[in-house]
């Protein structure tokens, strides 16, 4: 019926509500006018549209579907849609669950309502945000209740229109727990890899794990190895790394299982694995995996190392499991290793470590490193010739200590070289001691770190030291503990030739270990050379013995002294004095001994022939 008065400046829409619908619609006696939301919402489409919308006044019932029969109106509101007859043209308003029901609310356009009328509200319904609706439903449910005069068709609508209220509202709630997990899913995530990130790890974590089923778990910490990221082509960058191997583990993890990025280069896995037996040929096949993407890919090979803590261990607090499983990861690529696990005796060493880190700076000031020596025999004699300078930490706690506890320490606490110069200062020391006892046949050997002996004030602060002393300077050996291939070996051998031009010896550790050959010693003026321990290892074999032999042939004619270390038996003493080693040192003969001991041995009648 709106057909024929479309053509009017104002065109006239009629509409039936629902007088007993509060708070969704009602008719209010006292203003004789239909309030709510749904009428709300049909007066801001009419200010929209420029239709103007009338309700009929309602009768002493509902009169919708008789108004409806007799196309005395253009719509029908407040009703549900199970409430409408098959066939009906429903436009939704919204949607509630109900008693575990979906109820849709719409409006319901009647025969006599042109399609121009439907085909905007439906734009309009469609176009309308739930919280618009919602504001309005609470807007409403806070106002004045209706007339008392209609109180009977009220008090069911008010019941009616609560429940409404109750659905809405419950509706809104999850709504919002949707787009906050959404939310809380995007700051879980992480932009590069796609995989979670510590949050999601530390959501994961009290999701997944309980007392029952922690010794189940384990911590896998990855550490992608940053050394040959530094080589990507041009084209290729660390994101690109990064995602392949958050896919293959991605790949390899179980629905059980929460795999995050926690760092730059380091991805954890909460794995439920059983034992650490039973985590062993997964974990071996997954770093195969990774090794083997990377070499299907353009660029350096990418190596993968894993550290292991497992949460029976005991430890609760995820951010120092964390730190003991990244540990054992880096741990593992230092020593060359796949994989690294997380003991009660890791952690010891580390509360070891920590402490001797707590107190070194304190030691080096305070002299607590004292000079041990492990001497040198002539290979044929057996007599003491000489020894090598080392220390020893007489700790004030945990009394003497090795070397492999505290050279790491010093390293990481960038102190090593100052360890270098004490022991330097200790053995001119002990050095002018023996001489003015008359003994000035024994050479002493001081070790140096190649970033000690590139330095470019080492030679000064060795004649520094040196100029305080009288000793002949030929009994010092200076003794470099690494290749002179590496960086550094231009400083290393301008430092070489001014501290020869000043009377000392130079000769090189650990020969034959690394990249060093007897080519690379014609560059460099080196007095001698100190045979690695691998290669006395494997002397007593055939291809060992000829190698050794080879090589001091070949030393020799260089004019070189060859020093043979790690002597452990009495057939590698025989085996290295047929091929007329000239200098051996070893357990066999002599363990390091503190100064003291080492002076005694030499001021008594002449040195003993026999190993001890």
């Amino acid at each position: 019926m709106a057909e024929a008065l479309y053509g009017q400046d104002r065109p006239v829409i009629y509409v039936a509500g629902n007088p007993d619908a509060y708070p969704l619609e009602y008719y209010d006696q006292a203003s004789g006018s239909y309030q709510g939301v749904i009428p709300q919402l049909l007066a801001r489409f009419s200010a929209q549209s420029g239709l103007e919308l009338i309700y009929y006044s309602p009768g002493p019932a509902d009169q919708r579907a008789h108004l409806a029969e007799n196309l005395q109106v253009d719509l029908l509101s407040g009703c549900t849609r199970q409430e409408l007859p098959a066939g009906s043209r429903v436009i939704s308003l919204f949607q509630a669950d109900h008693q575990g029901e979906t109820v849709e609310y719409c409006l319901c356009a009647t025969q006599a309502a042109p399609e121009a009328l439907v085909s905007q509200l439906e734009l309009f319904c469609a176009a309308l945000p739930q919280q618009t609706v919602t504001g309005l439903l609470m807007e409403v449910s806070a106002s004045s209740a209706p007339n008392s005069d209609v109180l009977p068709r009220v008090t069911i609508g008010l019941g009616v229109g609560l429940a409404l209220l109750l659905v809405l509202v419950l509706l809104l709630i999850r709504h919002y727990r949707k787009r906050l997990k959404a939310a809380r899913k995007a700051l879980e995530l992480d932009q590069v890899t796609g995989v979670g990130n510590l949050d999601h790890l530390q959501r994961a974590y009290s999701r997944l794990v309980n007392e029952k089923n922690r010794s189940l778990y384990s911590l896998i910490y990855f550490h992608v190895e940053a050394g040959s990221l530094l080589q990507l082509p041009v084209g290729q960058d660390l994101s690109q790394v990064l995602r392949r191997c958050a896919q293959v583990l991605t790949e390899r993890a179980a629905k059980t299982d929460a795999l995050a990025r926690v760092s730059d280069t380091g991805f954890v896995l909460l794995k439920c694995a059983g034992n650490t037996a039973q985590l062993s040929p997964w974990l071996v096949t997954v770093l195969q995996e990774l090794y083997t993407c990377s070499q299907h890919q353009s660029g350096p090979e990418i190596h993968v190392t894993a550290g292991i803590y497992p949460l029976q261990l005991g430890i609760r607090s995820l951010e120092e499991m964390l730190f003991y499983a990244e540990i054992e990861a880096r741990a593992a690529w230092d020593q060359r290793k796949d994989c690294s696990l997380f003991t009660m005796e890791s952690l010891r060493q580390m509360q070891l470590e920590q402490k001797l880190r707590t107190t070194v700076a304190h030691a080096l000031e305070h002299q607590e490193f004292h000079l041990y020596i492990q001497l040198y025999v002539d290979a044929h004699t057996h007599r003491i010739v000489g020894g090598e300078a080392l220390s020893r930490w007489l700790h004030p706690e945990l009394g003497l200590l090795s070397p492999k506890l505290f050279v790491p320490v010093l390293e990481r606490e960038g102190l090593a070289y100052q360890l270098d110069y004490q022991c330097l200062r200790n053995s001119c020391a002990f050095l002018q001691e023996l001489v003015e006892l008359g003994i000035r046949n024994f050479f002493l050997s001081c070790n140096f770190s190649r970033q000690t002996f590139a330095a470019p004030d080492f030679v000064a602060r060795c004649r520094n030291i040196l100029d305080g002393y009288s000793f002949p300077r030929e009994l010092l050996i200076f003794e470099l503990t690494e290749s002179v291939s590496d960086k550094g070996f231009s400083a290393i051998r301008a430092n070489m030739l001014a501290l020869k031009e000043y009377g000392v010896r130079i000769a090189l550790d650990d020969f034959g270990e690394g990249f060093t050959s007897f080519a690379d010693l014609q560059e460099y003026p080196v007095d001698g050379v100190k045979l690695d321990k691998r290669l006395v290892d494997n002397v007593l074999n055939q291809t060992g013995r000829s190698i050794l032999r080879a090589m001091i042939q070949v030393g020799h004619e260089m004019g070189l002294t060859i020093l043979a270390e790690g002597v452990e038996t009495e057939a590698q003493a025989r085996a290295l004095q047929t091929m007329h080693c000239d200098v051996i040192q070893g357990f066999w003969f002599y363990a390091p001994l503190p100064r003291e001991e080492v002076k005694d041995k030499l001021t008594r009648q002449a040195p003993l022939a026999a190993p001890q």
